[in-house]
């Protein structure tokens, strides 16, 4: 990612989400957030997004085509797979955008995208088995939160005796950032 890049981030309200638009915006990038529901597109402006595009009523990638004036997302970030990550790719920056998927929050099967573009799947923390690279992402982590560019978003704390109504309130897919229950 470099300062300019527009970054389509999906699953914008996630925790994950929350993080890559925070660190869109430390970079320079340009992170256009998306969500299925409208209500949260004020807080995700208010987060940092740039733009928020909201599955219910606009097509991602003719949105994110006017966002980027026509070219394309440089990056996009998909935490949530499944059928519509062929789709997804048609908002990339043809020929040198990056699909990056994260996560797979929609367990059905995800079509190879036939777009050209570079696909990358992130598995688990391969990352932390190389030592030069612990030590930068500590870096560049430390940066962000001692400028106050890195924050943590928690929605709700919830104590263990409440853990029932933690999963009522995750379940129902309206909070913003982390659910945390307190032991």
């Amino acid at each position: 990612m470099q300062p300019g890049h527009h970054v389509l981030i999906t699953a914008a309200s996630s925790a994950v989400g929350l993080a890559a638009i925070q660190i869109a915006n430390q970079i320079g990038a340009i992170p256009l957030a998306v969500t299925r529901r409208p209500a949260k597109a004020d807080t995700l402006l208010a987060a940092g997004a740039a733009a928020v595009i909201v599955t219910d009523h606009d097509d991602v990638v003719e949105a994110t085509h006017r966002h980027t004036n026509g070219a394309g997302a440089d990056i996009i970030l998909d935490s949530v797979m499944g059928p519509g990550l062929a789709e997804l790719a048609g908002a990339a920056k043809r020929f040198s955008g990056t699909l990056v998927t994260v996560g797979w929050l929609d367990p059905r099967p995800a079509p190879f995208p036939a777009s050209p573009i570079t696909m990358i799947r992130y598995m688990s923390f391969e990352h932390t088995l190389d030592p030069t690279a612990v030590q930068r992402i500590a870096a560049f982590l430390t940066a962000g939160i001692r400028t106050g560019a890195l924050h943590p978003t928690i929605d709700t704390v919830f104590t263990l005796d409440d853990i029932v109504a933690a999963h009522h309130h995750l379940e129902q897919g309206h909070h913003i950032g982390k659910i945390v229950a307190t032991i």
